[in-house]
């Protein structure tokens, strides 16, 4: 339950700033120099089917791929954007957020698509992808590539990318470089005429390609020779290329072609050592040294080499080397080819394992502190075995970034951590029961909260609180899996150490907890008391938003309990319009929002919209899985819900789920009790066997409507209404109105004034 506010003692705005140094390294219109070829026969053909809306350019490592996207969009007379995409990126709301500003650097785009993009929850399908359709066609023509879409992979980023594609109107071109076939509908678009292929045959080098290539090296090869040295690389430009620099000067062509042969894999490595072998002592340290990098820069580079100069290094490697491929104009940030880095990475290995864990603990301290990229800090964290400062990592972020609809990420860098190096650390095990808590994995979050008891809790927590087992204990006030008591003792203790000597921003985690807590005793007046003191805690901070909607929905829940109606109203509505609000329909913890919603509207009589808001809160009901107590609270409120709307076939089916949830869970407090009454009502309700139509007519008697009004809304005729209410009244053996709605199954308890 993600509703505490954001590290408070973080730096201003360092998300906003990861966000950009991010996007000025990935959207960038770079000219990769791998190769002087012009490639000819290839550009021609992308000029002759210049109206194809998409392209596709598939080959693995080393063929040019980027090179020929690069040599069109110098040609193309269309705008140009380019989008470089790594294994990070596969979360849908980050690759949209590249794309939209892809599109802005060609024309700015609307400033609500960014702003909702950059908000807390962002509504991907309701606003921005209607929105990027709207861009895409004001923007045109323009041309943009996305280079390694091999790295997007998840279903719902995939899904972005197919609509994105399909909306690329006439006119404009869509570049898609990968190293594998993406999993779009290219079948659609090849019988469209809208896709354009060009593959790994396409991309090898033919005869006069080489020639060529080797021409502009400044060697003379003899014909045998370049048919030898096409034959052995197939035609692979790399391994061309790599065949250039790896041999002296004055070397003859025939023993260029002859030192090639092997797999693929076999000519890289013994080329990529005779390369690294003709540098200097310094530059090969660099080298080795930045390949724990997936990106480059030149403040980045110092701190991994620990010493300056890197910017000029950078440069005259730029100029120099193949491999260092430039991602902006401004030659800020660099990369080396994809095939290059892992070699340098497996030469480091193979010297010196320590030194290379060494460079990647100095770049995850300067992505920490200078970068604002907690990712590649993670990861560098991890890569290098320091798990310590990894779970720093993950604990000081998964709020801030959970807050921000990016859960995906940090689940992203999680499943690069075996099970082993999560429990390992406190800190890391702890972030991990949160993030698989708010997916709703409950068996993850019980089992990394319980490894993080096994560490040193009395120590401070990398999220703010004031020690590592004020933290855990926020966690279990969540998951419970201790029972009820139990819950109410953690909350207990957070509150009292969140709350002297200053009163921290998990404070509020106290107060939800309590709350929560005494509802499910049957307290609910303790609960509005505690409830309403988190509400004063967030007041007036928008940036808090995300951490009223789960106390202002247990409010509405507790109030509803006591009988104060018009007070759960407020609540509920209030909840629900924060939601709205501030974008926050994405997070993990709208469910109770939705469901305190649908309760009050239920009791007002105001039916459809409450199905419709039940709908919403059932379209989330994965998100309630991560606690026991959490499965069986909502499913007896969805029950009850669904009895007042006259769906007691789906009352059952939540009465059935609640009591699953409750089997063997220890001290449940009043959640069996709850869950006998509503098998009594619904009991009672299969007794009187209502046909369909007569459950949609009973549903509304305890209304305020008139029965012309009743017939109106089921679009049913007066008639026909009256037939099922005389029914009704026949199988409840009442002759008014006000008996059968006393006698239904559904109806409420209370003070008559609360009932109207």
């Amino acid at each position: 339950m993600a509703e505490e506010p954001p590290h408070s003692d973080r730096p201003p705005g360092s998300h906003e700033r990861a966000m950009t140094w991010i996007r000025e390294s990935k959207l960038a219109a770079r000219r990769p120099r791998v190769t002087a070829v012009e490639r000819g026969r290839l550009l021609a053909r992308l000029a002759a089917a210049a109206d194809s809306r998409i392209v596709l350019i598939r080959a693995s490592a080393g063929y040019g791929k980027s090179i020929l996207a690069a040599q069109w969009s110098a040609r193309c007379q269309r705008p140009v954007a380019w989008i470089n995409l790594d294994p990070g990126d596969d979360d849908p709301v980050v690759f949209l957020s590249y794309f939209a500003h892809a599109l802005d650097r060609l024309a700015p785009v609307a400033p609500e698509l960014l702003e909702e993009l950059s908000s807390s929850g962002p509504r991907v399908d309701e606003i921005v992808l209607p929105a990027l359709a709207v861009e895409l066609a004001r923007v045109s023509p323009f041309e943009l590539i996305l280079d390694d879409v091999d790295e997007v992979s998840d279903a719902r980023s995939l899904a972005a990318l197919s609509f994105l594609l399909n909306e690329t109107p006439a006119g404009s071109q869509v570049v898609l470089v990968t190293r594998v076939e993406p999993e779009l509908p290219l079948a659609s678009y090849r019988i469209s005429g809208d896709l354009l292929e060009i593959r790994a045959n396409d991309l090898a080098l033919d005869a006069e390609e080489v020639r060529a290539l080797v021409a502009s090296s400044g060697r003379h090869f003899s014909e045998r020779s370049l048919e030898l040295l096409r034959e052995r690389t197939e035609g692979w430009a790399a391994g061309v290329a790599l065949a250039m620099q790896a041999v002296d000067d004055d070397a003859s062509g025939d023993a260029v072609a002859e030192a090639i042969s092997g797999q693929q894999r076999q000519i890289a490595d013994y080329l990529m050592e005779v390369v690294l072998a003709r540098e200097t002592e310094e530059r090969r340290r660099f080298l080795l040294a930045t390949s724990v990098l997936r990106r480059m820069t030149a403040p980045l580079c110092d701190a991994v080499v620990g010493r300056t100069g890197s910017d000029d290094v950078l440069r005259d490697l730029d100029r120099s080397n193949s491999f260092v491929i430039a991602l902006d104009d401004d030659r800020g940030w660099y990369r080396y080819h994809h095939l290059f880095r892992d070699f340098l990475r497996s030469e480091l290995d193979r010297l010196d394992p320590e030194l290379a864990a060494d460079y990647l603990r100095r770049a995850a301290n300067w992505y920490e502190v200078d970068g604002g990229d907690p990712a590649e800090a993670f990861r560098c964290a991890h890569e290098g075995g320091d798990l310590e400062q990894a779970g720093r990592i993950a604990l000081a972020f998964w709020d801030v970034l959970g807050s921000h609809g990016q859960l995906a990420t940090i689940r992203l860098w999680l499943e690069d951590c075996t099970e082993g190096e999560i429990v390992s650390d406190p800190q890391l095990a702890l972030a991990a029961a949160w993030v698989y808590a708010l997916l709703g994995d409950a068996d993850k979050a019980q089992r990394f909260g319980l490894a993080t008891e096994r560490g040193d809790l009395d120590v401070p927590s990398a999220d703010g609180a004031a020690s590592l087992r004020s933290s855990l204990a926020n966690l279990r006030t969540a998951v419970a899996p201790g029972g009820i008591h139990q819950m109410l003792a953690d909350a207990e203790y957070v509150y009292a150490s969140e709350k002297e000597p200053a009163q921290s921003r998990w404070l509020v985690g106290g107060c939800r907890g309590l709350g929560i807590a005494n509802i499910l005793l049957g307290r609910p007046e303790e609960a509005i008391t505690v409830l309403r003191e988190a509400l004063i805690l967030t007041d007036g901070r928008r940036e808090l938003g995300h951490a009223r909607i789960l106390p202002l929905s247990y409010l509405a829940f507790a109030a509803a309990d006591a009988g104060k109606w018009s007070e759960a109203r407020r609540w509920a509505q209030e909840a629900r319009a924060l939601v709205t609000e501030h974008h926050l329909n994405g997070m993990a913890t709208v469910a109770p929002v939705f469901t305190a919603r649908a309760m009050v509207l239920a009791h007002d009589g105001d039916l459809d919209r409450a199905r419709r808001e039940l709908d919403e809160a059932l379209s989330r009901r994965r998100f309630v899985r991560f606690a026991r107590w959490a499965l069986a609270d909502m499913n007896l409120r969805w029950g009850n819900i669904s009895l007042q709307v006259g769906d007691w076939t789906a009352a059952r089916g939540h009465a059935d789920e609640a009591r699953g949830a409750l089997h063997g869970y220890p001290d449940p407090g009043t959640l069996p009790a709850r869950l006998a009454e509503l098998d009594e009502r619904i009991a009672r309700a299969e007794e009187l066997q209502f046909t369909p139509a007569q459950l949609q007519v009973a549903a509304y008697l305890a209304t305020h409507l008139t029965l012309g009004e009743i017939a109106e809304t089921l679009n049913l005729s007066r008639s026909t209404v009256k037939t099922h209410v005389a029914a009704i009244y026949a199988k409840l053996d009442v002759t008014t109105r006000s008996e059968a709605v006393a006698r239904l199954p559904h109806a409420r308890t209370g003070p008559p004034s609360e009932r109207s």
